[in-house]
């Protein structure tokens, strides 16, 4: 498996957890994003849905 598609995955599911839109997850792991949604994800185990999507500066679709 490549790294890109362990990292999306477990971005896409954290998020998923975190009710977040779908084209907002989509944005989180695509191949500009993932590292650094990875990191922060690693870097705070906890961290809310508001926080992430500032901290990655992603405006969540409605």
């Amino acid at each position: 498996m490549s790294e890109q598609y362990q990292k999306g995955t477990l971005v896409s599911n954290y998020l998923k957890k975190l009710g977040v839109h779908p084209i907002t997850i989509a944005e989180a792991v695509s191949d500009e994003n993932y590292r650094n949604s990875y990191r922060l994800i690693k870097e705070n185990p906890e961290i809310s849905k508001k926080e992430f999507l500032t901290k990655m500066q992603l405006v969540e679709e409605v």
